[in-house]
């Protein structure tokens, strides 16, 4: 039995909302994250977090729109959120059987994730980054809209494995002579 909790991650933003010119800055977090179904389709609730400026009413959500002077460094701390967790529970049966005097059979039966428990990947993976405006900015309020979905298990990502196993279950039988 493999139990994990999840990796740690940070939010960014796209654009240059905080005005240091850097890039991917951190976003305000004004909300719960984690909000929402808990479905991998609805992972991370992206209404959470604020672009760390106020935005210009008649402008179009990106940063050229922050009100000059209200731009500031987001309060989102670095890794400060946790993704999925790893459960899994692998099970294997041994059989040995003596033959003659110098053969001897094992029968194995391996079975591998047995409840067959979805493991997700990091929301890190494939992209390598979680943008607060995945979705867009809401350009009246400054928060970010919809969800951001987590869409890999660990042994699908690109540069795999970046969790484990995460397949579905799996079952391998095999015969072993030794003599």
């Amino acid at each position: 039995m493999t139990l994990q909790s999840g990796q740690p991650f940070g939010v960014n933003l796209s654009d240059d909302y905080d005005g240091t010119g850097e890039f991917f800055p951190r976003p305000d977090v004004v909300g719960d994250p984690f909000a929402g179904t808990h479905a991998p389709g609805d992972y991370l609730n992206l209404s959470a977090f604020h672009v760390p400026c106020t935005l210009n009413p008649a402008g179009d959500g990106f940063a050229d729109a922050c009100v000059q002077g209200t731009q500031h460094q987001g309060n989102m701390g670095r890794n400060s959120l946790i993704g999925p967790n790893f459960k899994q529970f692998d099970f294997s049966i041994f059989k040995d059987t003596q033959i003659t005097e110098r053969l001897k059979m094992q029968f194995r039966a391996e079975f591998y994730n047995l409840p067959n428990h979805p493991n997700f990947a990091s929301p890190l993976y494939p992209g390598f980054e979680v943008l607060a405006d995945n979705n867009g900015i809401d350009p009246a309020t400054g928060l970010g809209t919809g969800f951001f979905p987590l869409s890999q298990t660990g042994d699908v990502g690109v540069g795999n494995p970046f969790l484990g196993g995460g397949g579905p279950r799996g079952v391998q039988l095999a015969v072993k002579f030794t003599f």
